[in-house]
């Protein structure tokens, strides 16, 4: 099998996870003889020092993801690849137009185009036509969650046909790592501290977590708040609340921390919240469990999907209620129980289940 998959997602959010974790399991899968990708050459050097394989053919271009000549340059780089590739794979929905092939797309959420998301409608009216073109054209789709899918049949009226589930994973590499004791490192932060990492979406909620968080001042006088994830706007819901409610002492910001200092976060952690209005998987909830940390989500349907009965609970919108729950985590009468649960529930969460899937599909794309 020589498989194309697609790299301008490299080091960007989740979706350039998924990207690193098929490509690592594919270097490593039986039957795949070469791997040819695209990364955007501003990359090349973090790339190079995690992949490297003779099957591997990389190629560097001079521009970004979402960026125009994505969609108007791409198709022909891709299509200089020789030998042509039997399949094409596109860990997201940005599949360049004059492209011709056969090939997979993914759609890992629907949040651009949810009311909530503050993006101009031009825009949102792109990414509808850009998943839209995708559905059609693909020999099929992988969604990261039944959530996802059954968004996808709802807002685009699909009959799922194309349609195929396959969880997201956590790398057996990142789980060595969580097993490493926190009495090795010294932290990144002093003191206890609830944790929350991602991008500084509107749709994180991260107003409704600094509420939450000014409700526990008098009971954890000493406790800090870490926001750990690139910013998105100049001013934000944390600038705002944290402004709002005088945290500014207690509320530590880092912005774009690197792989190691997230891990170092993560370990060192009293407690992980995460209090997202929407998620299409949710993989921070996922790693911090590894690391044995205890967590507090929203009481949303996907992370009901991925977290299972591993975590607490908290309706988004009720900041005393995740202050309840926090509380309820420091409180907790047999703590060595909760994070065995969630260890657990990281298990299925497994390489091995999830390529299958995926090389399944792969094959069964090229039968047809």
């Amino acid at each position: 099998m020589n498989i194309y998959v697609d790299g301008m997602s490299f080091l960007e959010s989740g979706i350039g996870r998924v990207y690193a974790n098929v490509l690592r399991a594919l270097l490593d899968a039986d039957g795949v003889e070469r791997i040819s990708t695209v990364v955007p050459v501003s990359r090349e050097r973090e790339f190079r020092g995690m992949f490297s394989s003779p099957r591997l053919e990389a190629r560097f271009v001079p521009y970004g993801q979402g960026s125009w000549k994505e969609f108007f340059v791409k198709g022909r780089t891709i299509g200089g690849i020789h030998p042509k590739p039997d399949l094409y794979y596109f860990p997201n929905f940005y599949v360049p137009f004059f492209f011709r092939g056969k090939f997979l797309a993914t759609i890992h959420d629907l949040i651009p185009i949810y009311p909530l998301y503050d993006i101009p409608e031009w825009k949102k009216a792109a990414v509808r036509f850009l998943m839209r073109r995708s559905l059609r054209n693909a020999a099929g789709c992988v969604c990261v969650s039944r959530f996802t899918r059954d968004e996808v049949v709802r807002m685009f009226r699909s009959d799922g046909k194309k349609l195929t589930v396959i969880h997201n994973w956590i790398d057996d590499g990142y789980l060595e790592l969580a097993g490493v004791s926190a009495e090795d490192e010294a932290p990144a932060v002093e003191g206890d501290y609830l944790l929350f990492v991602g991008n500084r979406f509107v749709h994180k909620n991260l107003g409704t977590l600094v509420r939450a968080f000014s409700l526990l001042r008098s009971d954890f006088p000493r406790l800090k708040l870490v926001v750990a994830g690139a910013r998105v706007r100049k001013v934000d819901d944390i600038d705002t609340a944290v402004k709002d409610l005088g945290l500014e002492e207690k509320v530590v910001e880092m912005i774009r921390p690197g792989d190691a200092v997230v891990r170092n976060l993560y370990r060192h952690a009293k407690a992980f919240v995460f209090p997202s209005l929407v998620e299409g998987f949710g993989f921070p909830p996922l790693e911090a469990m590894a690391f044995g940390v205890p967590v507090v989500c929203s009481d949303i349907p996907v992370i009901r999907e991925v977290c299972g009965d591993a975590v607490r609970y908290a309706a988004p919108s009720d900041p005393a209620a995740f202050a309840d729950q926090i509380r309820n985590v420091f409180s907790e009468r047999e703590p060595r129980q909760a994070i065995l649960r969630g260890k657990e529930r990281v298990k299925t969460f497994r390489r091995e289940t999830a390529m299958k899937r995926y090389l399944d599909l792969f094959r069964a794309c090229l039968e047809n």
